[in-house]
């Protein structure tokens, strides 16, 4: 009798367990920030998760996708917090003359349909990462939200290798790290400044906050210069992780000479002149993870300045590329005139495009002397491939070439491009619906273009099984290039 008794309660618990809400079956976490005194939340967007009020700031982009030297970036909203569990996210847009109509949520992998009722949108979330929303069918005041992980390992403040930054907006000259120096910008910080790591090791740069450019006018304008917000110089074992970089007046984080870099969840906006997002010359074992990088020139790019570059990668990575090219190696392959420089051993893997509006989303442009190869593309997913350029060409879905640009140092003589894989290209919108070109321009015999597979690749729906639906032009210095 009691066995009975103890089998029926068991059923009981067990039916009535699976009764409760998936909303209950997980506890959330919540983190929140206040924004500066000194700074006032946006009049363009009013964000709630949880029923908790967000800060939203506004932070520079750039709708003109040609190039302007002189050009004025608008304006867009931005959120973020720190979540696990649900976060149950409500967007009012009372800085849109019609208020919220539409809203479609981006990246669409992520399969979230928002509930739009009585000029509000309504969704949620369970995974950590970065999300954009566009409203009515347009880009202009787009809402990018990034929602973080539960922040761990905060550095402690009375540690005298930590430079803390606490919540507030401050403005300081530029921060130079030394060896075994940690920089920790907290939630709810907003920090006018520039960190050079110059030459030092095991540094780290981390926390919530934002590195804002907005105090500096543009690196082209009269009087003005460059102020890279990070800039890490012959440096060693750096990690940057957690925080957000803003309105910088020219690129956003650099990496010249470096070795052993690890970026992890860390998010570029940009929409001045040259805001190129990560960006690394002549480097060596980077790795880009979990980050996002809305920018006004090249979003992913590497570069030889001093030397060659080996074992860069960029993975689990949203871009949005307002002008030029989303993942860009070149132009400059060797600006040092170095003996033999050579780009090798670079992986661009689980990347998301959610724009492209102006040059190439897959490009490599030696335009000196390097050998490049080894370079692998794997699980590419475009949205919206939009290139439109501004010259009349250059608006390629995938351009390799060899040639001289405006950016060659080498001029006398030419490199090589060999052994590169695209495994997994996805790509669901296009203008006018329609299949954009490709273009593979080797130099001479010597300097070819050799060795480039494509697999998997899938346009507008459609399965491309061989160059000429791929839309390939190759000209006669392009060798065994393949498509399956």
């Amino acid at each position: 009798m009691k066995r009975r008794s103890f089998i029926f309660f068991l059923a009981l618990l067990l039916a009535l367990t699976a009764c409760v809400p998936a909303a209950f079956a997980q506890k959330t976490y919540l983190t929140v920030y206040e924004g500066p005194k000194t700074m006032t939340t946006s009049e363009t967007a009013e964000v709630s998760v949880n029923g908790v009020d967000l800060f939203v700031y506004d932070v520079m982009v750039n709708h003109e996708h040609i190039w302007n030297a002189n050009t004025q970036p608008a304006d867009t909203p931005m959120t973020y917090f720190d979540f696990e569990g649900r976060a149950d996210i409500v967007v009012r847009m009372p800085g849109l003359a019609d208020g919220v109509q539409s809203a479609e949520v981006l990246p669409a992998a992520c399969g979230i349909r928002p509930e739009v009722r009585e000029g509000a949108a309504a969704f949620s979330i369970t995974q950590p990462g970065q999300y954009t929303v566009v409203f009515n069918g347009s880009v202009n005041k787009a809402l990018h939200i990034f929602a973080n992980p539960l922040e761990t390992d905060v550095p402690d403040p009375n540690d005298p290798d930590v430079f803390y930054i606490g919540p507030g907006e401050w403005v300081m000259d530029a921060i130079a790290l030394s060896d075994n120096q940690t920089l920790y910008i907290s939630g709810g910080a907003v920090l006018h400044s520039i960190i050079s790591v110059n030459s030092a090791s095991n540094v780290r740069i981390c926390g919530r906050g934002l590195i804002d450019g907005s105090d500096y006018a543009a690196w082209n304008q009269p009087g003005s210069y460059a102020r890279v917000p990070i800039d890490l110089n012959h440096a060693k074992n750096v990690t940057v992780e957690g925080i957000s970089i803003v309105n910088a007046n020219c690129w956003n984080l650099n990496s010249y000479a470096s070795k052993n870099v690890t970026i992890d969840n860390v998010k570029i906006i940009s929409g001045r002149q040259n805001g190129d997002g990560f960006t690394f010359q002549s480097c060596q074992d980077h790795l880009v993870t979990n980050s996002f990088a809305r920018t006004w020139d090249d979003s992913l790019v590497i570069k030889n300045y001093s030397g060659s570059t080996k074992g860069i990668t960029f993975r689990n990575i949203q871009i949005w590329t307002d002008l030029a090219q989303s993942m860009e190696i070149g132009y400059e392959t060797d600006k040092g005139l170095t003996l033999d420089p050579e780009i090798s051993d670079v992986l661009f893997e689980d990347i998301t495009v959610l724009y492209n509006f102006h040059k190439p989303v897959i490009s490599i442009h030696n335009s000196d002397d390097a050998y490049v190869h080894d370079i692998t593309y794997r699980n590419i997913v475009v949205e919206n491939a939009m290139m439109q350029g501004d010259n009349g060409f250059n608006k390629e879905l995938i351009e390799m070439t060899l040639q001289n640009s405006a950016w060659s140092t080498v001029r006398d003589e030419f490199g090589s491009i060999d052994n590169v894989l695209i495994d997994g290209l996805t790509v669901y919108n296009t203008v006018n619906g329609r299949v954009p070109a490709s273009r593979f321009a080797g130099q001479s015999d010597d300097n070819r273009i050799t060795n480039v597979a494509f697999k998997n690749v899938t346009i507008l729906g459609n399965p491309i099984t061989d160059l000429k639906t791929l839309k390939l032009s190759l000209n006669e210095y392009c060798e065994n290039i393949t498509i399956e």
